[in-house]
């Protein structure tokens, strides 16, 4: 039984088809947005960031948002292995007694930010020999850079509706902000037409950047006046590029690699609950996309990728979340097992199908 299946874009798959897949063949690498989404693909990015990617000596630009981000920078540790552990056990033990709230969720979240920069974990990310961390944060105008929550939800359903005419909705509401390690600046470029401007990454605004990428609006409080990035209000990267594709704003300088929890990507935050509104594959065309297959979710009693939603579906029953959500976190790591036996055997290629 597969557990894990594979997209490619029609560059991808042919670069497959020709050269099969070796850590040297990457241009970067991207994560998505998803929350506790994630912890499906949590034991793939253990053994590809901790394991197949040891071995490659050119520098490798990593870009992700929301919880993309977080676990981009838990791979630029030292320790791999522990601090993506450490993450996702954070996730996973989440708990929310007293209601969810802007406060709560604050405090659930600064134990998420700690674990990954922790002890020093920001000096490890800004000097990875090989992986260049970058994230996506948004400078909110109008109402999604209020303080006030009730003004946030409106804007929320003003630029909700705004989006139903196009990815194009989004203008004026927001502007991309990447920051990036100074070593190597990823190339970015403003391909959507959105205001798009590149920051870097110190020791001042690392904090900042990752805690701005996943505050999501009227839940979490905005990040003010970053170092290096101006005034203003930032917010969740996912607002604009909820799952990050590369044809949007990425130049085309080669193979993607996107551990993913789907098998398709929804562009911005607001197109979750428009089934038609996925990225269409002329701008995956170098992106390689695995995700766990049906039978992967088959397997867990869950039967489908872990979810905020859950806190409430499940609400006062946190013992049976944790345990179901932790048996897709353990199914994940033969996920991985999966990834590397096939790279291993230059087999990935008779098993991916065009995006």
């Amino acid at each position: 039984m597969s557990l894990l299946s594979i997209f490619a874009g029609p560059s991808a798959l042919h670069h497959l088809q020709q050269q099969g897949l070796a850590p040297e063949h990457l241009a970067a690498v991207f994560a998505a947005s998803g929350a506790a989404k994630w912890l499906a693909i949590y034991g793939l990015d253990r053994a590809i960031f901790g394991q197949w990617l040891q071995s490659r000596q050119q520098p490798l630009p990593l870009f992700g948002t929301s919880v993309g981000a977080f676990k981009l920078a838990a791979a630029c540790r030292r320790d791999t292995g522990a601090a993506l552990d450490t993450l996702a056990r954070a996730y996973q033990l989440q708990t929310y007694p007293d209601g969810i709230s802007a406060a709560a969720i604050e405090r659930e979240f600064r134990q998420l930010r700690d674990g990954v920069l922790g002890n020093g974990g920001g000096d490890e990310i800004l000097s990875h020999p090989i992986l260049r961390l970058s994230c996506g944060a948004v400078r909110c105008h109008s109402g999604l850079a209020s303080h006030n929550p009730r003004r946030q939800t409106l804007a929320c359903l003003h630029a909700s509706l705004r989006n139903l005419s196009g990815r194009g909705g989004m203008h004026g509401l927001v502007e991309r902000v990447v920051f990036h390690d100074p070593r190597t600046p990823p190339p970015v470029a403003a391909l959507d037409g959105y205001p798009t401007e590149t920051v870097a990454l110190d020791a001042g605004n690392l904090e900042a950047a990752l805690t701005a990428s996943g505050s999501i609006p009227v839940y979490m409080y905005g990040v003010e006046d970053i170092a290096g990035a101006g005034p203003g209000v930032y917010r969740d990267g996912g607002l604009l590029d909820y799952h990050p594709v590369p044809g949007n704003f990425w130049q085309d300088a080669g193979l993607v690699l996107y551990p993913h929890f789907y098998p398709f990507c929804k562009m911005g935050w607001f197109d979750k609950q428009l089934p038609w509104r996925k990225a269409p594959a002329t701008l995956l065309d170098n992106t390689l996309l695995l995700t766990p297959s049906a039978e992967f979710f088959a397997r867990t009693r869950l039967g489908r990728v872990p979810d905020r939603a859950d806190f409430k579906r499940l609400a006062g029953r946190d013992a049976e979340r944790i345990a179901l959500w932790q048996e897709v976190m353990d199914l994940s790591l033969e996920l991985g097992e999966e990834f590397l036996t096939l790279a291993r055997q230059g087999d990935l290629a008779s098993r991916a199908r065009p995006l």
